[in-house]
């Protein structure tokens, strides 16, 4: 009867560890998952972002580059302001 009882108790370990290591396994999975699926999203607004602040950049130059060819005042500094990026459900 004693020997039954310690494998009961056994068996019940075993069991408790394995459900630990399942879970344990699926939660790093998902947040891997989760992990690149949110890289790969701030990546293109990063990307976005870089663009609009070169094209910006380009555009104060020129401006800059007009105003010295054509006379010795500085030309008045304009804020460019680009649409927000809509975001779409995929």
């Amino acid at each position: 009867m004693a020997t039954k009882h310690r494998r009961g108790k056994r068996k019940n370990a075993l069991d408790w560890w394995q459900s630990v290591l399942d879970e344990t396994k699926d939660f790093v999975d998902d947040t891997i998952d989760r992990a690149r699926d949110d890289d790969d999203d701030d990546l293109e607004d990063d990307v976005d972002e870089l663009k609009q602040a070169v094209a910006q950049l380009n555009a104060k130059l020129d401006r800059l580059l007009v105003a010295q060819s054509s006379s010795a005042k500085p030309a008045k500094e304009v804020v460019l302001e680009t649409p927000a990026k809509e975001k779409t459900n995929s």
